[in-house]
């Protein structure tokens, strides 16, 4: 029994340690028709529909298949945040498949939709 609490203790203390964790882009990343193939959902965490709105024109403009629905297997997830950091206010494009990380593009964010279409054009080059 202590072995079995031992080894809970210790895979708990593995799992609580807070590191420094920083994103990378895929070694082989999707090409712009790549990504423009595949079904591409817009997840919102900036909980504005107005923004989400002006998100998904601009990718749908840049030549993207946006869908409204929940990425099936392989299609791919962009979720736009907009977050305050020492340099000011950016937004970002967290792009998955199938729940696993591909690539962040992030953008300066002024409130308008001036700079989602600049992130959206962002998300494509890439």
């Amino acid at each position: 029994m202590r072995v079995l609490t031992a080894s809970i203790l210790g895979a708990l203390f593995w799992a609580c340690t807070v590191g420094q964790w920083r994103s990378r882009a895929a070694d082989k990343p999707l090409t712009r028709s790549e990504l423009s193939s595949r079904n591409l959902s817009v997840a919102d965490e900036s909980h504005d529909s107005a923004l989400h709105a002006a998100f998904v024109r601009a990718l749908a403009g840049e030549g993207f298949t946006i869908v409204a629905h929940p990425p099936y297997h392989e299609d791919l997830e962009v979720t736009l945040t907009i977050a305050r950091t020492p340099e000011g206010v950016i937004a970002m494009a967290t792009l998955r498949s199938d729940g696993f990380f591909i690539d962040e593009t992030y953008a300066p964010f002024d409130g308008t939709d001036a700079a989602l279409v600049m992130l959206a054009k962002a998300r494509a080059r890439e």
